[in-house]
């Protein structure tokens, strides 16, 4: 599914159908963002449901409707950064800033992909090139088919050497 541009409007806007819609689409890949930070399954659903519930009273400040993905795993990142912040297993925001800051690898290269790839084909080449992940890992940790997790990996390599030509 993609989301059209009414959607995004009526995310923007408040529409409680819409909303639904926006979470539907983008719940995985800003818990694949949150769960890049924080290991534990039950911190990354709490921290999801706080991203989102940001993302909904911040949702006036999207100045570009086309950046709503951009806009909604920033905003993961930054609560998934803050819940780690009150944990304090990172000690200070130095350290964090070192770890990740504007040179995050996995961030930067999210940003690289979010044009070019759908939300699934972006988790399953995250955790199958990035984090070396095996077919059946994959499956456990996004509820997809292995079949349907190979064919998206595939159909994302394919658009990705179109890209890099």
């Amino acid at each position: 599914m993609s989301i059209s541009s009414k959607t995004i409007q009526g995310f923007i806007l408040g529409n409680q159908e819409a909303i639904g819609e926006v979470y539907d689409e983008y719940k995985n890949l800003m818990y694949f963002v949150i769960a890049s930070y924080i290991s534990l399954p039950e911190d990354c659903e709490d921290v999801l449901s706080e991203s989102f519930i940001k993302a909904i009273n911040s949702r006036s400040n999207i100045k570009d409707p086309s950046n709503l993905k951009t806009y909604l795993t920033a905003i993961a990142r930054n609560q998934a950064l803050d819940f780690l912040k009150k944990k304090r297993e990172i000690a200070n925001s130095e350290v964090i800033d070192e770890m990740y800051g504007e040179t995050d690898q996995y961030n930067v290269m999210l940003n690289m992909l979010e044009p070019l790839l759908t939300n699934k084909e972006t988790i399953v080449t995250y955790y199958k090139a990035v984090f070396q992940y095996t077919w059946p890992e994959i499956v456990e940790l996004t509820g997809i088919k292995e079949s349907t997790a190979r064919k998206l990996y595939a159909e994302a390599l394919e658009k990705l050497r179109k890209e890099l030509r």
